[in-house]
């Protein structure tokens, strides 16, 4: 299987969980959690702030072997917001 959008760790805790903890690639993980890539990039990128539905975050946190929620990351966007928010801008 091909693994074309790994992406460096550091980007986004997101990312960095979907690569450390899965082998998916981000078409099915988004396939898997109920939501576009689109949507997913957007998150990851810190271009739109992470609403995920309720059930979505049980899927997230099953996919990403998580027990309690405080376990998910506060912020699924970049680390440095601050110079992504400005990209955005």
């Amino acid at each position: 299987m091909s693994r074309k959008d790994r992406r460096q760790e550091g980007d986004s805790p997101l990312e960095d969980l979907r690569l450390a903890r899965t082998e998916l690639t981000q078409d099915e993980f988004c396939v898997m959690i109920g939501i576009p890539r689109a949507t997913y990039q957007r998150w990851i990128k810190g271009q739109t702030d992470a609403k995920p539905t309720i059930k979505q975050l049980k899927a997230l946190a099953r996919l990403l072997k998580i027990e309690r929620i405080d376990d998910l990351p506060d912020d699924f966007g970049p680390r440095d917001r601050s110079h992504s928010q400005e990209e955005v801008e």
